[in-house]
Protein backbone atom coordinates (compact mmCIF):
# COMPACT_ATOMS: atom_id res chain seq x y z
CA UNK A 1 0.00 0.00 0.00
CA UNK A 2 3.09 2.26 0.33
CA UNK A 3 3.65 2.41 -2.79
CA UNK A 4 0.01 3.21 -3.73
CA UNK A 5 0.91 6.10 -1.29
CA UNK A 6 3.87 7.11 -2.93
CA UNK A 7 2.66 7.01 -6.23
CA UNK A 8 -0.50 9.20 -5.21
CA UNK A 9 1.84 11.64 -3.75
CA UNK A 10 3.77 11.85 -7.31
CA UNK A 11 1.17 13.41 -8.56
CA UNK A 12 0.53 15.95 -5.89
CA UNK A 13 3.74 17.08 -6.42
CA UNK A 14 3.03 17.22 -10.07
CA UNK A 15 -0.33 18.64 -9.75
CA UNK A 16 1.26 21.58 -7.76
CA UNK A 17 4.36 22.57 -9.51
CA UNK A 18 1.88 22.41 -13.07
CA UNK A 19 -0.26 25.03 -11.23
CA UNK A 20 2.20 26.82 -9.90
CA UNK A 21 3.61 27.26 -13.71
CA UNK A 22 0.11 27.91 -15.04
CA UNK A 23 -0.18 30.81 -12.46
CA UNK A 24 2.55 32.35 -14.78
CA UNK A 25 1.50 31.55 -18.01
CA UNK A 26 3.44 28.39 -18.39
CA UNK A 27 0.94 25.72 -19.56
CA UNK A 28 3.04 22.67 -18.16
CA UNK A 29 0.46 20.65 -17.05
CA UNK A 30 0.35 17.39 -19.55
CA UNK A 31 4.30 17.23 -19.46
CA UNK A 32 4.33 17.21 -16.08
CA UNK A 33 1.69 14.88 -15.23
CA UNK A 34 3.25 12.04 -17.73
CA UNK A 35 6.65 12.77 -15.74
CA UNK A 36 4.87 11.66 -12.80
CA UNK A 37 3.26 8.69 -14.31
CA UNK A 38 6.54 7.66 -15.97
CA UNK A 39 8.45 7.75 -12.54
CA UNK A 40 5.69 6.29 -10.63
CA UNK A 41 5.94 2.89 -13.22
CA UNK A 42 9.26 3.03 -12.42
CA UNK A 43 9.98 3.77 -9.09
CA UNK A 44 6.77 2.02 -8.12
CA UNK A 45 5.83 -0.35 -10.14
CA UNK A 46 3.24 -1.39 -12.55
CA UNK A 47 0.07 -1.11 -10.21
CA UNK A 48 0.86 2.25 -8.43
CA UNK A 49 1.66 3.72 -11.95
CA UNK A 50 -1.90 2.71 -13.91
CA UNK A 51 -3.22 4.84 -9.98
CA UNK A 52 -1.33 7.48 -10.79
CA UNK A 53 -1.99 7.72 -14.95
CA UNK A 54 -5.64 7.66 -13.59
CA UNK A 55 -5.34 10.68 -10.68
CA UNK A 56 -3.05 12.60 -13.55
CA UNK A 57 -5.82 12.21 -16.27
CA UNK A 58 -8.61 13.36 -13.66
CA UNK A 59 -6.31 15.97 -12.67
CA UNK A 60 -6.01 17.55 -16.37
CA UNK A 61 -10.12 17.08 -16.25
CA UNK A 62 -10.12 18.90 -12.95
CA UNK A 63 -7.62 21.62 -12.52
CA UNK A 64 -7.16 22.51 -16.43
CA UNK A 65 -9.77 22.00 -18.81
CA UNK A 66 -13.14 24.50 -19.14
CA UNK A 67 -15.08 24.17 -17.33
CA UNK A 68 -12.70 23.96 -14.26
CA UNK A 69 -13.37 22.11 -10.93
CA UNK A 70 -15.29 18.95 -12.78
CA UNK A 71 -14.98 15.71 -13.08
CA UNK A 72 -17.54 15.32 -15.78
CA UNK A 73 -16.38 15.16 -19.20
CA UNK A 74 -19.33 15.69 -20.98
CA UNK A 75 -19.79 19.37 -19.68
CA UNK A 76 -16.52 19.86 -22.04
CA UNK A 77 -16.91 21.70 -25.01
CA UNK A 78 -15.66 19.53 -28.17
CA UNK A 79 -12.52 21.05 -28.58
CA UNK A 80 -11.92 20.23 -24.61
CA UNK A 81 -12.97 16.75 -25.10
CA UNK A 82 -10.60 15.73 -27.86
CA UNK A 83 -7.46 17.14 -25.77
CA UNK A 84 -8.74 14.87 -23.05
CA UNK A 85 -8.53 12.33 -24.91
CA UNK A 86 -5.42 13.06 -26.60
CA UNK A 87 -3.91 12.87 -23.10
CA UNK A 88 -5.74 10.00 -22.08
CA UNK A 89 -4.71 8.10 -24.64
CA UNK A 90 -0.90 9.36 -24.76
CA UNK A 91 -0.69 8.90 -20.48
CA UNK A 92 -2.50 5.54 -20.74
CA UNK A 93 0.47 4.53 -23.94
CA UNK A 94 2.90 6.08 -21.66
CA UNK A 95 1.86 3.94 -18.98
CA UNK A 96 2.08 1.15 -21.11
CA UNK A 97 5.15 1.50 -22.38
CA UNK A 98 6.44 1.90 -18.74
CA UNK A 99 5.02 -0.88 -17.94
CA UNK A 100 6.48 -2.95 -20.37
CA UNK A 101 10.00 -1.52 -19.93
CA UNK A 102 9.33 -2.45 -16.02
CA UNK A 103 8.64 -6.26 -16.82
CA UNK A 104 11.47 -6.51 -18.83
CA UNK A 105 13.51 -4.75 -16.58
CA UNK A 106 12.05 -7.10 -13.05
CA UNK A 107 12.87 -10.44 -15.40
CA UNK A 108 16.47 -9.15 -16.43
CA UNK A 109 16.82 -8.76 -12.50
CA UNK A 110 15.84 -11.39 -11.59
CA UNK A 111 17.72 -13.33 -14.57
CA UNK A 112 20.53 -11.80 -12.99
CA UNK A 113 19.85 -12.70 -9.12
CA UNK A 114 19.21 -16.66 -10.18
CA UNK A 115 22.84 -16.27 -12.02
CA UNK A 116 24.48 -14.78 -9.41
CA UNK A 117 22.77 -17.28 -7.11
CA UNK A 118 23.86 -20.05 -9.52
CA UNK A 119 27.90 -18.47 -9.85
CA UNK A 120 27.88 -18.31 -5.70
CA UNK A 121 27.10 -21.98 -5.25
CA UNK A 122 28.97 -23.37 -8.26
CA UNK A 123 31.84 -21.26 -7.36
CA UNK A 124 31.97 -20.40 -10.95
CA UNK A 125 32.08 -16.67 -12.30
CA UNK A 126 32.39 -15.19 -15.45
CA UNK A 127 34.35 -13.05 -17.68
CA UNK A 128 34.17 -11.13 -20.49
CA UNK A 129 37.06 -8.58 -22.59
CA UNK A 130 38.62 -7.55 -25.47
CA UNK A 131 42.03 -8.16 -26.23
CA UNK A 132 44.14 -6.93 -24.85
CA UNK A 133 42.74 -5.28 -22.08
CA UNK A 134 40.02 -2.98 -23.08
CA UNK A 135 36.31 -2.81 -21.92
CA UNK A 136 36.64 -5.74 -19.52
CA UNK A 137 33.54 -7.18 -17.37
CA UNK A 138 33.72 -9.29 -13.91
CA UNK A 139 30.71 -10.98 -12.52
CA UNK A 140 30.31 -10.78 -8.78
CA UNK A 141 31.22 -14.11 -8.46
CA UNK A 142 35.06 -13.33 -9.83
CA UNK A 143 35.79 -11.04 -7.77
CA UNK A 144 35.28 -13.52 -4.73
CA UNK A 145 37.10 -16.04 -6.51
CA UNK A 146 40.21 -13.62 -7.35
CA UNK A 147 39.77 -11.95 -3.66
CA UNK A 148 39.07 -8.37 -5.07
CA UNK A 149 36.72 -6.19 -3.84
CA UNK A 150 34.20 -4.11 -5.36
CA UNK A 151 36.25 -1.00 -5.18
CA UNK A 152 38.49 -2.48 -7.59
CA UNK A 153 37.83 -2.21 -11.20
CA UNK A 154 38.72 -5.11 -13.54
CA UNK A 155 41.63 -5.29 -15.45
CA UNK A 156 43.72 -8.21 -17.30
CA UNK A 157 46.73 -7.06 -15.55
CA UNK A 158 45.10 -7.61 -11.82
CA UNK A 159 44.16 -11.24 -12.74
CA UNK A 160 48.04 -11.56 -13.82
CA UNK A 161 48.97 -10.37 -10.65
CA UNK A 162 46.76 -13.18 -9.05
CA UNK A 163 48.55 -16.12 -11.19
CA UNK A 164 51.07 -18.57 -9.15
CA UNK A 165 54.68 -18.03 -10.63
CA UNK A 166 55.04 -20.94 -12.01
CA UNK A 167 51.67 -20.71 -13.88
CA UNK A 168 52.35 -17.17 -15.09
CA UNK A 169 53.24 -18.15 -18.63
CA UNK A 170 50.83 -21.21 -19.50
CA UNK A 171 48.01 -19.08 -18.24
CA UNK A 172 49.14 -15.86 -20.85
CA UNK A 173 49.34 -17.83 -23.79
CA UNK A 174 46.23 -20.19 -22.71
CA UNK A 175 44.02 -17.28 -22.18
CA UNK A 176 44.98 -14.07 -20.49
CA UNK A 177 47.12 -13.03 -23.53
CA UNK A 178 45.26 -14.56 -26.64
CA UNK A 179 45.92 -12.84 -30.15
CA UNK A 180 43.96 -14.76 -32.34
CA UNK A 181 40.78 -16.53 -32.29
CA UNK A 182 39.70 -19.68 -30.02
CA UNK A 183 36.67 -22.40 -30.74
CA UNK A 184 37.25 -23.54 -27.36
CA UNK A 185 39.55 -22.57 -24.22
CA UNK A 186 40.35 -24.79 -21.31
CA UNK A 187 42.89 -24.42 -19.26
CA UNK A 188 43.69 -24.72 -15.57
CA UNK A 189 46.21 -22.83 -13.50
CA UNK A 190 47.13 -21.60 -9.64
CA UNK A 191 46.23 -18.03 -8.13
CA UNK A 192 47.44 -17.07 -5.13
CA UNK A 193 45.93 -14.90 -3.28
CA UNK A 194 46.74 -12.25 -0.25
CA UNK A 195 46.69 -14.53 2.13
CA UNK A 196 49.31 -16.71 0.37
CA UNK A 197 46.62 -19.39 0.50
CA UNK A 198 46.77 -21.02 -3.32
CA UNK A 199 43.13 -21.83 -5.30
CA UNK A 200 43.04 -23.97 -8.38
CA UNK A 201 40.71 -22.12 -11.06
CA UNK A 202 39.38 -23.89 -14.39
CA UNK A 203 39.08 -22.13 -17.40
CA UNK A 204 36.61 -22.66 -19.85
CA UNK A 205 35.87 -20.10 -22.94
CA UNK A 206 36.20 -18.98 -26.10
CA UNK A 207 38.16 -16.39 -28.11
CA UNK A 208 35.83 -14.58 -31.55
CA UNK A 209 36.63 -12.29 -33.75
CA UNK A 210 34.12 -8.97 -33.37
CA UNK A 211 32.84 -7.33 -36.61
CA UNK A 212 34.80 -4.34 -36.01
CA UNK A 213 38.02 -6.56 -36.50
CA UNK A 214 38.36 -6.85 -32.10
CA UNK A 215 38.91 -9.54 -30.24
CA UNK A 216 36.54 -10.52 -27.81
CA UNK A 217 37.53 -13.37 -25.13
CA UNK A 218 34.98 -14.87 -23.30
CA UNK A 219 34.89 -17.65 -19.93
CA UNK A 220 33.97 -19.56 -17.03
CA UNK A 221 35.73 -19.27 -14.04
CA UNK A 222 35.13 -22.45 -11.90
CA UNK A 223 37.09 -22.20 -8.76
CA UNK A 224 38.22 -25.93 -8.17
CA UNK A 225 40.32 -25.89 -5.19
CA UNK A 226 37.47 -28.11 -2.80
CA UNK A 227 37.47 -30.30 -6.05
CA UNK A 228 40.86 -31.19 -5.81
CA UNK A 229 41.84 -31.32 -2.43
CA UNK A 230 38.33 -33.94 -2.07
CA UNK A 231 40.06 -35.67 -4.73
CA UNK A 232 43.54 -35.74 -3.71
CA UNK A 233 41.86 -36.78 -0.05
CA UNK A 234 39.84 -39.74 -1.88
CA UNK A 235 43.08 -40.99 -3.72
CA UNK A 236 44.91 -41.11 -0.69
CA UNK A 237 42.27 -42.87 1.02
CA UNK A 238 42.04 -45.25 -2.28
CA UNK A 239 45.26 -45.79 -1.87
CA UNK A 240 45.25 -46.88 2.07
CA UNK A 241 41.99 -49.26 1.18
CA UNK A 242 44.04 -51.02 -1.34
CA UNK A 243 46.92 -51.05 0.91
CA UNK A 244 44.66 -52.84 3.63
CA UNK A 245 43.29 -55.28 1.09
CA UNK A 246 46.94 -56.21 0.06
CA UNK A 247 47.91 -57.03 3.58
CA UNK A 248 44.16 -59.01 4.07
CA UNK A 249 45.17 -60.84 1.03
CA UNK A 250 48.13 -62.08 2.29
CA UNK A 251 47.27 -62.35 5.72
CA UNK A 252 45.20 -65.27 3.52
CA UNK A 253 48.28 -66.39 2.02
CA UNK A 254 50.91 -67.03 5.21
CA UNK A 255 50.40 -70.50 5.05
CA UNK A 256 51.17 -70.85 1.50
CA UNK A 257 53.91 -68.37 2.00
CA UNK A 258 55.22 -69.53 4.79
CA UNK A 259 55.39 -73.36 2.97
CA UNK A 260 56.90 -71.49 0.03
CA UNK A 261 60.18 -70.57 2.37
CA UNK A 262 60.14 -73.50 4.27
CA UNK A 263 61.17 -75.13 1.38
CA UNK A 264 64.67 -73.89 0.33
CA UNK A 265 64.84 -73.33 4.31
CA UNK A 266 64.80 -76.95 4.46
CA UNK A 267 67.18 -77.55 1.40
CA UNK A 268 69.52 -75.42 2.84
CA UNK A 269 69.23 -76.90 6.45
CA UNK A 270 69.89 -80.89 4.53
CA UNK A 271 72.82 -79.20 2.21
CA UNK A 272 74.42 -77.94 5.43
CA UNK A 273 74.44 -81.19 7.02
CA UNK A 274 75.36 -83.34 3.96
CA UNK A 275 78.24 -80.36 3.37
CA UNK A 276 79.24 -81.47 6.91
CA UNK A 277 79.08 -85.20 5.92
CA UNK A 278 81.66 -84.80 3.10
CA UNK A 279 83.90 -82.32 5.48
CA UNK A 280 84.07 -85.31 8.22
CA UNK A 281 85.06 -87.71 5.55
CA UNK A 282 88.73 -88.98 5.96
CA UNK A 283 90.01 -87.37 3.68
CA UNK A 284 87.40 -84.58 3.17
CA UNK A 285 85.27 -84.76 0.19
CA UNK A 286 85.75 -80.78 -0.70
CA UNK A 287 84.33 -81.42 -4.38
CA UNK A 288 81.54 -82.64 -2.83
CA UNK A 289 81.15 -79.94 0.49
CA UNK A 290 81.79 -77.52 -2.34
CA UNK A 291 78.56 -78.38 -4.41
CA UNK A 292 76.58 -78.21 -0.78
CA UNK A 293 77.82 -74.92 -0.40
CA UNK A 294 76.71 -73.24 -3.62
CA UNK A 295 73.32 -75.31 -3.50
CA UNK A 296 72.95 -74.02 0.28
CA UNK A 297 73.60 -70.48 -1.59
CA UNK A 298 71.34 -71.24 -4.34
CA UNK A 299 68.34 -72.22 -2.10
CA UNK A 300 69.43 -68.95 0.38
CA UNK A 301 69.08 -66.69 -3.00
CA UNK A 302 65.63 -68.54 -4.04
CA UNK A 303 64.51 -67.38 -0.27
CA UNK A 304 65.31 -64.19 -0.18
CA UNK A 305 63.89 -63.31 -3.55
CA UNK A 306 60.45 -64.50 -2.16
CA UNK A 307 60.62 -62.66 1.02
CA UNK A 308 61.51 -59.47 -1.06
CA UNK A 309 58.68 -60.23 -3.60
CA UNK A 310 56.83 -60.74 -0.24
CA UNK A 311 58.08 -57.18 1.50
CA UNK A 312 57.24 -55.62 -2.21
CA UNK A 313 53.61 -56.66 -2.57
CA UNK A 314 52.83 -55.44 1.53
CA UNK A 315 54.52 -52.58 1.26
CA UNK A 316 52.54 -49.43 1.35
CA UNK A 317 54.08 -46.46 -1.12
CA UNK A 318 53.39 -43.95 -3.09
CA UNK A 319 51.66 -45.18 -6.97
CA UNK A 320 54.31 -44.85 -9.37
CA UNK A 321 54.77 -45.39 -13.25
CA UNK A 322 57.47 -46.83 -14.45
CA UNK A 323 57.23 -49.72 -17.90
CA UNK A 324 55.95 -53.17 -16.65
CA UNK A 325 56.58 -56.32 -18.16
CA UNK A 326 52.84 -57.87 -17.08
CA UNK A 327 54.81 -61.71 -18.26
CA UNK A 328 57.08 -61.22 -15.67
CA UNK A 329 55.25 -59.90 -13.05
CA UNK A 330 52.87 -63.13 -13.45
CA UNK A 331 55.78 -65.15 -12.84
CA UNK A 332 56.40 -63.26 -9.60
CA UNK A 333 52.95 -63.70 -8.83
CA UNK A 334 52.82 -67.49 -9.57
CA UNK A 335 55.60 -67.83 -7.16
CA UNK A 336 53.91 -66.70 -4.53
CA UNK A 337 50.87 -68.47 -4.90
CA UNK A 338 52.49 -72.15 -6.10
CA UNK A 339 51.67 -73.16 -2.91
CA UNK A 340 48.05 -72.02 -2.50
CA UNK A 341 47.30 -73.56 -5.72
CA UNK A 342 49.04 -76.94 -4.69
CA UNK A 343 47.09 -76.67 -1.28
CA UNK A 344 43.70 -76.16 -3.16
CA UNK A 345 44.57 -79.18 -5.78
CA UNK A 346 44.49 -76.19 -8.35
CA UNK A 347 46.69 -76.77 -12.03
CA UNK A 348 47.41 -73.56 -13.37
CA UNK A 349 48.22 -73.27 -17.27
CA UNK A 350 50.36 -70.19 -18.30
CA UNK A 351 49.95 -69.02 -21.83
CA UNK A 352 51.63 -66.20 -22.04
CA UNK A 353 52.64 -63.86 -25.07
CA UNK A 354 56.52 -64.16 -25.52
CA UNK A 355 56.72 -60.66 -27.22
CA UNK A 356 54.13 -59.23 -25.09
CA UNK A 357 54.66 -55.08 -25.10
CA UNK A 358 54.91 -53.31 -21.80
CA UNK A 359 52.77 -51.42 -20.07
CA UNK A 360 53.54 -48.06 -17.85
CA UNK A 361 52.34 -48.26 -14.51
CA UNK A 362 52.48 -49.04 -10.60
CA UNK A 363 53.91 -53.06 -10.73
CA UNK A 364 52.81 -53.12 -7.14
CA UNK A 365 49.52 -52.00 -8.18
CA UNK A 366 49.09 -54.16 -11.25
CA UNK A 367 50.27 -57.38 -8.72
CA UNK A 368 47.68 -56.94 -6.64
CA UNK A 369 44.99 -57.15 -9.71
CA UNK A 370 46.68 -60.71 -10.40
CA UNK A 371 46.60 -61.50 -7.25
CA UNK A 372 43.23 -60.76 -6.95
CA UNK A 373 41.96 -62.81 -10.21
CA UNK A 374 43.78 -65.27 -9.18
CA UNK A 375 42.31 -65.89 -5.69
CA UNK A 376 38.74 -65.24 -6.85
CA UNK A 377 39.13 -68.38 -9.74
CA UNK A 378 40.87 -70.35 -6.60
CA UNK A 379 37.91 -69.50 -4.46
CA UNK A 380 35.27 -70.12 -7.49
CA UNK A 381 36.46 -73.43 -7.24
CA UNK A 382 35.88 -74.52 -4.09
CA UNK A 383 33.04 -76.62 -4.84
CA UNK A 384 34.61 -78.17 -8.25
CA UNK A 385 35.92 -81.38 -8.29
CA UNK A 386 39.58 -81.46 -7.20
CA UNK A 387 40.63 -83.29 -10.41
CA UNK A 388 38.84 -80.69 -12.66
CA UNK A 389 39.82 -77.46 -10.63
CA UNK A 390 42.23 -75.51 -13.66
CA UNK A 391 43.13 -71.75 -14.01
CA UNK A 392 44.74 -70.84 -17.47
CA UNK A 393 46.73 -67.76 -17.56
CA UNK A 394 46.78 -65.89 -20.63
CA UNK A 395 48.73 -62.95 -22.23
CA UNK A 396 47.69 -61.18 -25.98
CA UNK A 397 48.97 -58.56 -27.52
CA UNK A 398 45.57 -56.53 -29.57
CA UNK A 399 46.32 -53.63 -31.57
CA UNK A 400 47.66 -50.61 -29.12
CA UNK A 401 46.83 -52.46 -25.80
CA UNK A 402 47.69 -55.59 -23.86
CA UNK A 403 45.10 -58.18 -22.93
CA UNK A 404 45.46 -60.08 -19.93
CA UNK A 405 42.98 -63.29 -18.99
CA UNK A 406 42.57 -65.66 -15.55
CA UNK A 407 40.12 -68.33 -16.94
CA UNK A 408 38.78 -70.69 -14.28
CA UNK A 409 36.57 -73.69 -14.03
CA UNK A 410 33.99 -73.17 -12.01
CA UNK A 411 30.23 -72.37 -11.85
CA UNK A 412 30.46 -68.84 -13.30
CA UNK A 413 29.31 -65.29 -12.73
CA UNK A 414 25.58 -65.50 -11.26
CA UNK A 415 22.98 -64.19 -13.09
CA UNK A 416 22.21 -60.95 -12.12
CA UNK A 417 25.27 -60.15 -10.66
CA UNK A 418 27.08 -59.22 -13.67
CA UNK A 419 27.27 -55.34 -13.77
CA UNK A 420 27.90 -55.72 -9.97
CA UNK A 421 30.75 -57.59 -9.79
CA UNK A 422 33.08 -54.38 -9.58
CA UNK A 423 31.10 -52.35 -7.23
CA UNK A 424 32.19 -51.73 -3.53
CA UNK A 425 30.47 -53.94 -1.33
CA UNK A 426 29.02 -56.47 -3.55
CA UNK A 427 30.31 -59.48 -2.43
CA UNK A 428 29.11 -63.38 -3.42
CA UNK A 429 31.71 -65.10 -0.57
CA UNK A 430 30.53 -65.87 2.53
CA UNK A 431 33.12 -63.98 4.41
CA UNK A 432 34.04 -61.06 1.80
CA UNK A 433 34.46 -57.69 1.97
CA UNK A 434 33.49 -56.75 -1.41
CA UNK A 435 36.39 -54.47 -2.00
CA UNK A 436 38.66 -56.67 -3.97
CA UNK A 437 37.31 -55.99 -7.51
CA UNK A 438 36.17 -52.26 -6.95
CA UNK A 439 40.39 -51.88 -5.50
CA UNK A 440 41.07 -53.71 -8.90
CA UNK A 441 38.62 -51.50 -10.92
CA UNK A 442 39.95 -48.15 -9.39
CA UNK A 443 43.70 -49.46 -10.44
CA UNK A 444 42.71 -50.19 -13.83
CA UNK A 445 41.06 -46.78 -14.44
CA UNK A 446 44.49 -45.00 -13.16
CA UNK A 447 46.19 -46.73 -15.97
CA UNK A 448 43.92 -45.71 -18.41
CA UNK A 449 42.53 -49.43 -19.03
CA UNK A 450 39.89 -51.31 -17.55
CA UNK A 451 38.83 -54.94 -16.33
CA UNK A 452 35.87 -56.97 -17.31
CA UNK A 453 34.30 -60.21 -16.51
CA UNK A 454 32.23 -62.96 -18.15
CA UNK A 455 31.33 -66.07 -18.50
CA UNK A 456 33.11 -68.63 -20.56
CA UNK A 457 31.03 -71.08 -23.09
CA UNK A 458 31.63 -73.90 -21.63
CA UNK A 459 32.21 -73.71 -17.81
CA UNK A 460 33.63 -70.90 -15.49
CA UNK A 461 34.32 -67.07 -15.60
CA UNK A 462 37.19 -65.19 -17.27
CA UNK A 463 38.28 -61.91 -15.62
CA UNK A 464 40.09 -60.08 -18.19
CA UNK A 465 42.65 -56.65 -17.74
CA UNK A 466 43.26 -54.56 -20.56
CA UNK A 467 45.87 -51.64 -20.40
CA UNK A 468 47.74 -49.44 -23.51
CA UNK A 469 51.13 -50.29 -24.46
CA UNK A 470 53.70 -48.00 -23.37
CA UNK A 471 54.96 -45.73 -26.11
CA UNK A 472 57.98 -47.60 -26.02
CA UNK A 473 56.50 -51.02 -26.90
CA UNK A 474 54.55 -49.53 -30.25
Amino acid sequence: MARYGQASLAVLLALAVATFLDSYGIPTAFATMLLAVVFSVWRFGIGAGLLAAILAIASIRFFFLQPLHSLDPFALPDENVRRLLLYTESILLLWLLGSALRRGQSRLERSEAYLADAQALSRTGSISFFAPDAEIFWSAETYRVFGFGKEVSPSVRRMLDRIHPEDVNTARSGFYGLAEPVQRIELEHRIVMQDASVKHLNILGKAEREKDGRLRISAAVMDITEARRTAELLRKSQAELAHVTRLTTMGELVASIAHEINQPLGAMKLHAQSGLRWLDRKPPELERAEMSLNRIIDNAVRAEGLIAKIRAMAKKQEVESVPVDLNHLVGDVMELLKGEAHERGVACQIDLEPSLGEVRGDPIQLQQIVVNFLMNGFDAMAATPREEREITIRSRNRGNEVIFDVRDAGPGIQRGAEGLLFDAFFTTKAHGMGMGLSICRSIAESHQGRIEAFNNDDRGATFRLTLPQSEISK
